[in-house]
């Protein structure tokens, strides 16, 4: 170590830590050269090259900093040493912290925080929100990455609290990681006399760690906080119009937006709250007042639409997508991307939906957006991005910290790959954080793997936890019979025959239940009680296309081929009777004609609606694909385009 001392050239700096200016890098070589005439000699002389580090960049003096002159020879140098002591500090944090963590964040995204209240009045708490809501806006209104409010202000609620641990020290770069963000915009309000506010705005590169600029502070009556907002709002996108000049340059404030009432934004808020606790049903009430309250007040539809998605009331959640998408130039284009997105998967169009949803995902990074793109690049047959675009955030970061659709689309994405460790991998990671939740996934990806043992544990699990669990129950089976374990998936099969049959007679006698009941007996090679359980079935429920379906497959694999030809013709008569509704056009036919040997027809019917076509891991192990399955045409219309 003495002879290293010297002999050896210290390593730069940005080997440890790429984002360290260069100035900052020379300024420690120089600190460190081996000849003592080589360094700087005082503390003094060092002085004024720290000074022009401090300054950021076009020569804006942070707020409540003095003049060097007005400092007395003595101070300067006392200064200098600890200044110098600061910097050598400075360089060993961030040299011990985790290589790389600077690499997350995105140099073009931008986060805006909570506005601190420095007034001394509570009742302004709700002021700091509602200007960070209004800068968000802005930023959407100009096309640019930028995380959405709701998530912006989760984002902030936990840095609050690691701060109140003692876990973070810089609350500015703690919301950055948070949102994987590079520019963060933030600042105080404060009072000026009784009357009037100042409200400060800072904008931080938090990838170098440095301050872009302190704008001119705007100040104004309390009384009218609109004016302050949209002032503040203003000189916020002039300020970023230095750096994203091709989007922001033709921006102008959206006359036709209006900021939303306070009431409203309280009303929101509430609802909001609720909404991340998933108490979807308690939270419609504050989206719809809020609304009321306010109708040029968009956010509350947005999240109406996600609670009535999320209960499963597909004619409220439409209802709602025809009045956001009447709004008009109230929208922003994030807001535009979204409900098109949601309107075009409502209408089945997947390969829109796909598209809508990629630009929505791109103008809101760190936030569900994301998920939401990887679910429909699955959906539409592009796994390998949605791997990508998943991979490329931090899943203990963020809204993703509390998302367990995260994982849930990553593992889908990796069985679609085939990629049956990766998604194994996925499924432990996944169940670290969210211990009860993707126990149906993991069942599936052991049942892949021929991990038997562990895959009836997790069925135990997944049994005794009170969800609906037949479909996936069933699906395991086939899982097991894709991948080649005959006997265990005879043996799962004959297991989910026994928990049907020990149901509840009322539970036994659901449609769900009775039609995987079928599917079951067959995949048991019980052929002849899945067709007497079909016939009762269909006699049940003649209007029924699922019923149809299984009849109709089932007739086919049996031999019996006027039984399945008159399944399509029913088929055909439906179709007629029911315009539009092209899953009675293609996936069912298509099935009955594979099952039958025709697989040219099968595939001309597929291809006619592939647009319609909603894929997933599951696609390739449907027992009711298995006579095409080695079909190359069939096997080309499956394979992963993304």
């Amino acid at each position: 170590i003495l002879s290293a001392h010297m002999t050896d050239s210290p390593e730069p700096v940005s080997k440890y830590r790429e984002s360290v200016p260069p100035a900052l890098e020379q300024l420690v070589l120089k600190c460190l050269e081996k000849k003592a005439a080589d360094r700087w000699q005082t503390a003094e002389e060092l002085l004024p090259q720290l000074e022009a580090l401090a300054t950021p960049s076009g020569g804006t003096t942070p707020v409540g900093t003095v003049p060097i002159s007005a400092v007395t020879r003595s101070k300067k140098i006392a200064i200098g040493a600890s200044a110098f002591a600061l910097v050598v500090a400075v360089l060993l944090v961030m040299i011990l912290l985790p290589r790389g963590s600077t690499l997350d964040l995105n140099t073009n995204h931008v986060v805006v925080s909570e506005f601190r209240n420095a007034t001394g009045d509570p009742s302004l708490d709700l002021l700091g929100q509602r200007i960070g809501d209004w800068i968000t806006h802005g930023i959407q209104q100009a096309a640019v990455p930028v995380t959405p409010w709701d998530i912006a202000i989760q984002s902030w609620d936990y840095v609050q609290t690691e701060i109140e641990a003692g876990r973070v020290r810089d609350p500015i770069r703690a919301l950055a990681e948070e949102a994987g963000a590079g520019i963060v915009v933030s600042g105080t309000v404060y009072a000026v006399g009784s009357d009037s506010l100042e409200i400060q705005t800072n904008v931080t590169d938090a990838r170098r760690g440095r301050l872009l600029g302190t704008l001119d502070p705007v100040r104004g009556s309390r009384l009218s906080d609109s004016d302050l907002l949209s002032a503040v709002q203003e000189r916020v996108m002039a300020f970023l119009s230095i750096r994203f000049e091709e989007l922001v340059r033709d921006w102008v404030p959206n006359l036709a937006a209006e900021l939303p009432s306070f009431e409203a934004q309280q009303e929101y808020s509430e609802g909001f709250r609720l909404l991340l606790r998933n108490e979807n049903e308690a939270s419609i009430a504050h989206f719809r007042r809020a609304f009321e309250l306010d109708s040029t007040f968009v956010q509350p539809l947005h999240r109406l639409v996600s609670a009535y998605a999320n209960l499963g009331r597909s004619a409220e959640r439409d209802s709602v997508l025809r009045v956001v998408e009447g709004l008009g130039d109230r929208l922003t284009p994030f807001d535009r991307a979204v409900a098109e997105a949601r309107r075009l998967g409502g209408e089945g169009d997947v390969e829109g939906a796909f598209r809508a949803q990629q630009r929505a995902a791109e103008l809101a990074p760190g936030s569900p957006e994301v998920t939401n793109y990887a679910w429909r690049a699955n959906r539409s047959n592009r796994p390998r991005q949605a791997v990508e675009v998943l991979s490329a955030v931090d899943p203990e970061r963020g809204y993703f910290r509390q998302s367990r659709t995260y994982w849930a689309n990553l593992i889908t994405a990796h069985l679609m790959l085939g990629e049956l460790e990766e998604a194994l991998e996925a499924v432990r990671r996944g169940r670290q954080m969210h211990p009860d939740r993707l126990v149906q996934s993991h069942a599936h990806t052991l049942a892949a793997l021929g991990r038997i043992e562990e895959m009836n544990q997790v069925l135990d699990e997944l049994e005794s936890s009170g969800r609906q669990v037949i479909v996936p129950l069933r699906q395991t089976v086939e899982w097991l019979r894709y991948y080649g374990y005959a006997d265990a998936a005879i043996a799962a099969a004959e297991r989910v025959i026994n928990w049907h049959e020990e149901r509840p007679t009322e539970e036994a006698a659901t449609y769900q239940h009775r039609t995987n009941y079928c599917m079951v007996l067959f995949l048991a090679g019980r052929l002849d009680e899945a067709q007497e359980a079909s016939d009762a079935l269909l006699e049940e429920y003649p209007n029924n296309g699922n019923a149809h379906l299984w009849r109709g497959f089932l007739a086919a694999q049996t031999g019996d081929t006027v039984q399945a030809m008159r399944e399509l013709d029913w088929f055909q008569n439906a179709a007629e009777q029911r315009e539009g509704q092209s899953s009675a056009r293609f996936w069912s036919p298509g099935v009955i004609y594979g099952a039958l040997g025709d697989h040219e027809r099968a595939m001309e019917m597929f291809r006619e609606f592939q647009n319609f076509w909603v894929h997933s891991a599951y696609d390739h192990i449907r027992v009711l694909f298995e006579p095409m399955r080695d079909y190359e045409p069939f096997q080309e219309f499956l394979r992963p385009k993304g």
